[in-house]
């Protein structure tokens, strides 16, 4: 017999391609807005308090848009289309414009009118990621939690290859401006024209993807906007996931957000006269760069088999939480014994053993998440998966997204917003 809830080619190419251009919009936006603003956009530091104060508005905004987004998504109908894909669709449209116009700031343009273009563009991304919540198109793809965790690989490691096209940015750049000779006009060229080519990809990718499962609703059902309290109060799976979400991701934060500087000054400094070996920095550092994408794209490509074996994704996440702990734990402890900096080997071996868990935890974590849609459609009868997924997923997104570092020719910027 043919199993309904199995996932093929199709679904699983749709579902990794639909998300290129949230990705590619997302470490366009996490990596170059802000030097994008002060070097190019010819705002000069004038750029770094618009960028500034946008990001910290942004914060705000969302703590009232995406419970409102999510509510939308929730209310609305399941059409000829599906549910949420119409949502996909029109988040990769506004991610294309809004960043692609954010990259493209009028020359000449006076400082207020830039303030109003740079708003009014951030908003319309910003509203449209909120939309671009792909758990909710697993969770109606399949009821198996093992196909749900083949569905998650794909789209993963895509937005990891995705994001490392920031790292060949102003080399493209650079290649545009030979012809044009305007740094200003090559970049918002070059940003456009790769978010042309990945909206193309991601919409061909949402094309092939066909909802199946869905709650069934009376009509007279209403999701109200204050069901997101209800959630919290009735659904203690939720609770308590929202809840481990918050501490285990520190493990995530501080790694990468401390690693470089203590490698630097730990184990690469004389720091009775500050000089630093800038050989082995460079060996170090490369190293940990590694660190923070092969474990991670290992981890998600060697979770969903291992899932399967252990049979249950919550006992997979304690797992991976212990093998998270563990290693943090032995580096503090080396450290206060004097031992990690006379062995750096131990470090790095200790930070490769905590990313290849955090990786891995991926398919569990989002398996768990989407279950827990499930779960809130058999308890109360109420699908309210959009108000349970929006205000979760932007905050982790873009908590990480707002650790910007960026040069300009004043020196270094840090703007870090949470």
């Amino acid at each position: 017999m043919n199993n309904s809830d199995k996932v093929g080619f199709r679904e699983i190419f749709g579902t990794a391609a639909m998300g290129l251009t949230d990705g590619l919009a997302a470490a366009l936006m996490t990596s170059f807005f802000l030097q994008y603003l002060t070097d190019y956009a010819g705002l000069g530091a004038f750029g770094a308090v618009v960028g500034s104060s946008v990001l910290l508005f942004s914060r705000i905004f969302d703590a009232v848009n995406d419970p409102i987004e999510g509510w939308i998504m929730d209310r609305a109908k399941v059409g000829k289309h599906g549910k949420y894909k119409p949502f996909i669709i029109l988040s990769i449209l506004t991610a294309f414009v809004g960043v692609t116009a954010l990259f493209f700031i009028p020359e000449g343009i006076s400082p207020a009118l830039a303030v109003v273009w740079v708003i009014f563009f951030y908003l319309l991304y910003d509203m449209g990621s909120s939309f671009y919540a792909p758990n909710l198109i697993f969770r109606t793809l399949t009821l198996d939690q093992n196909e749900r965790g083949k569905l998650l690989i794909a789209p993963r490691i895509v937005s990891m290859m995705t994001g490392m096209v920031t790292a060949v940015l102003i080399a493209m750049v650079t290649g545009v401006n030979k012809s044009i000779n305007n740094m200003h006009t090559s970049f918002g060229l070059t940003v456009g024209g790769l978010l042309l080519v990945t909206t193309v990809i991601s919409l061909i990718g949402i094309s092939l993807v066909k909802e199946r499962h869905h709650a069934e609703r009376d009509e007279d059902e209403k999701v109200r906007i204050t069901d997101i309290f209800k959630l919290l109060k009735e659904n203690k799976a939720l609770r308590v996931n929202v809840s481990a979400a918050l501490f285990s991701g520190f493990i995530w934060t501080f790694l990468f957000a401390t690693m470089l500087y203590y490698i630097k000054w730990g184990l690469c400094a004389d720091l009775t006269t500050g000089a630093v070996d800038n050989a082995k920095y460079a060996l170090y550092s490369g190293i940990s760069s590694m660190l923070m994408f092969v474990p991670l794209v290992g981890g998600t490509l060697i979770a969903a088999p291992i899932m399967k074996k252990i049979g249950d994704p919550m006992k997979f996440i304690r797992i991976l939480l212990l093998c998270q702990a563990i290693p943090c734990g032995v580096v503090f402890l080396l450290q206060v014994l004097g031992i990690l900096q006379k062995m750096p080997w131990l470090f790095l071996v200790c930070a490769a053993v905590t990313t290849t868990a955090v990786g891995m935890g991926y398919i569990p974590g989002s398996t768990v998440d989407i279950e827990i849609m499930d779960y809130e459609i058999y308890k109360n009868g109420k699908d309210r998966s959009g108000l349970q997924i929006v205000d979760k997923v932007t905050s982790n997104v873009k908590i990480r997204s707002h650790f910007s570092f960026f040069n300009s020719e004043r020196g270094v910027i840090v703007v870090v917003l949470t």
